[in-house]
């Protein structure tokens, strides 16, 4: 990730960090995206499309990384990394499961290789919902079941940043209250 030039496509797990040492890697994964990207390195992640991923997906989108959603890639146990379209990174987790943590991870210098999983990023990214859409639903939903929910719990449940909650909330007006609010893209 420190070595890339152009660009880091993948599909990753997402998983909120349980222990300290996991806060760690995420920290240090954290680290690597803001040096990417003051390099102008594009970043697009693939997580899981689950409520509880949103925590990881918030603080890579914060550092500069566009995040989207697939439900496809729930169940996948493999987690991959093309750097540059060279470059594969294989994660492995240490057993069965899709909130395993990944304890192994191959680099493979195969422009082959990495087109292959290239291939399959692509067509799910091109299915995939974008972070704010997929945040902006999760949160539609919660006010579905308790309209009067405070913003301060749903960012306390979700485990992001008050003013994030508020900012997908904001993408809810009208178009006529809003001020220069972008529109929402899958």
């Amino acid at each position: 990730m420190q070595n890339a030039k152009n660009s880091i496509k993948g599909s990753i797990t997402g998983s909120a960090p349980t222990t300290s040492e996991q806060n760690d890697q995420i920290q240090a994964i954290i680290d690597h995206i803001r040096m990417a990207r003051k390099r102008n390195v594009a970043i697009q992640y693939l997580l899981p499309r689950t409520p509880d991923r949103v925590v990881v997906a918030n603080r890579y989108r914060e550092v500069g990384a566009e995040i989207r959603f697939h439900p496809g890639i729930l169940v996948s146990d493999l987690r991959y990394t093309v750097i540059d379209n060279n470059y594969t990174v294989l994660g492995l987790p240490s057993s069965a499961g899709e909130n395993q943590p990944t304890r192994e991870g191959y680099v493979i210098p195969s422009e082959g290789l990495a087109q292959v999983f290239l291939r399959q990023f692509q067509s799910k990214w091109d299915e995939a919902t974008a972070y704010d859409q997929y945040l902006k639903e999760v949160l539609s939903e919660i006010r579905t079941h308790n309209p009067a929910v405070s913003t301060e719990l749903l960012s306390s449940q979700l485990q992001i940043q008050e003013s994030e909650v508020k900012r997908i909330l904001s993408l809810d007006e009208p178009a006529s209250q809003s001020t220069g609010k972008q529109a929402l893209v899958k």
